[in-house]
């Protein structure tokens, strides 16, 4: 296995997918056409994506040695707000200011963690004008979060107090679990990195903070006998068309739990950066994830971690027959069922690098190997055998997979995980 630095594969993943970049490759990039819709993405999809990228640009700003990445990062900083701010809702409101669907998608949280880093860092070098643009941003993005969380219309936390199902050991909730700890997550950073509260407790939202964060384990959850690793099923009503994936963990959806945790610990034990990973359980949770996953990739010579697994003896193989004909036996059609996995049993193991927030290395190191060997990947030239990184190769798999690649490296960049690895 070769190591390689951290912020050289950032910024040779900056100057490839991005126009700002020095060796832009538009084969494999989709930034240019996310910012200006040409994606063919709904509203909610796009500033999610947007969110993505915010994070990822202001952490390699901040991280960033050479003034010539930086004042390319910053230039494509810039042209990021900027398409955020033109994003409207169906009613012609701007989604920065006022209903940015939260808990419909977990794109608001995403979009408020990229503004707080970036009012954290970049911020201080840009003019008036665009400081104002950031800082309005950021208040209006965690005013409305911290509006939703008290709404009395906001079915996601009233379902707090619901009973939680479970089938076949699985336990899924009723609704998804991804949105609202995104949303609390990010509102969680606001708290600790921008408020001028001193401890986390005197900040207002504390105990609705500290009930969304714990409610995931405490409630919703699938652990291991030993404790150690855990996995959280997709949940959600019987809403059409694919009506049993709610029984089920995904590797994209978990990741996305796992890092909305590691966010979230931050509204729980103040640090006053993100370098210093909070002394909070939350962290411990989000790791468990990560300990599932290594035991699918452990279990399979693929060690694909596929979208859609049977969790309840944690081996992490395909859906299996005897399981597709327990869910028809709940009243599924077998249509249904056959359609939900045409769309969900393909790999998508490299989803898993948002977990790079929560800090666990080894993890990481497991994981490019695990990509590596599913052929998720993209090498180009001699790049396979002169020790590039996994992570890189991966981003240019598709668009989801660079914006997965995003929140990988903006974890490891204010985590302080200094090398990524080739795989091998």
């Amino acid at each position: 296995m070769t190591t390689i630095n951290t912020l050289t594969e950032a910024t040779r993943f900056f100057n490839e997918q991005f126009p700002e970049g020095t060796s832009y490759n538009s084969t494999y990039s989709n930034v240019v056409a996310i910012r200006t819709g040409s994606a063919n993405q709904g509203v909610d999809l796009r500033f999610q994506r947007l969110g993505n990228q915010l994070q990822f640009l202001t952490s390699l700003y901040d991280k960033s040695t050479t003034t010539s990445v930086k004042n390319n990062a910053k230039t494509a900083i810039l042209a990021t707000l900027k398409a955020m701010e033109s994003l409207k809702n169906s009613s012609g409101q701007s989604l920065l200011s006022t209903n940015a669907n939260l808990g419909g998608s977990p794109a608001g949280g995403i979009v408020l963690a990229g503004l707080v880093m970036a009012r954290k860092g970049v911020y201080y070098s840009l003019g008036t004008a665009d400081q104002s643009r950031v800082a309005s941003a950021t208040i209006s993005m965690a005013n409305q979060i911290a509006t939703w969380i008290d709404s009395s219309s906001n079915p996601n936390y009233a379902a707090l107090d619901l009973a939680v199902n479970s089938w076949r050991n699985q336990k899924y909730g009723n609704f998804a679990l991804n949105g609202p700890i995104l949303h609390a997550g990010g509102l969680a950073l606001y708290s600790d990195l921008i408020t001028s509260h001193t401890s986390a407790s005197q900040y207002p939202k504390y105990n609705a903070l500290y009930k969304f964060g714990t409610y995931v384990f405490d409630k919703c959850a699938t652990l291991d006998a030993t404790g150690t690793k855990a996995s959280i099923a997709i949940g959600g009503a019987n809403t059409p068309p694919k009506y049993g994936r709610k029984f089920f963990p995904s590797s994209g959806y978990n990741s996305y739990v796992g890092m909305g945790l590691a966010w979230l610990a931050h509204g729980i034990v103040y640090t006053g950066s993100l370098s210093t990973i909070p002394g909070s359980r939350l962290i411990s949770d989000s790791r468990k994830i990560g300990n599932f996953y290594k035991g699918v990739f452990d279990a399979q010579p693929n060690k694909k971690a596929y979208e859609l697994s049977e969790p309840a003896d944690f081996t992490g193989k395909k859906l299996t027959e005897s399981t597709i004909q327990a869910v028809v036996a709940l009243g599924y059609s077998r249509t249904e069922i056959d359609d939900m996995l045409a769309t969900h049993t393909a790999s998508t193991t490299g989803y898993l690098y948002a977990q790079a927030w929560n800090g666990d290395q080894t993890f990481l190191v497991a994981l490019d190997k695990a990509v590596r060997t599913a052929g998720e990947t993209v090498f180009v030239g001699t790049e396979s055998t002169n020790g590039s990184s996994v992570i890189v190769a991966y981003s240019r798999t598709g668009e989801a997979a660079a914006h997965r690649a995003m929140a990988g490296f903006a974890g490891m960049l204010q985590r302080g995980i200094s090398t990524v690895t080739d795989g091998k």
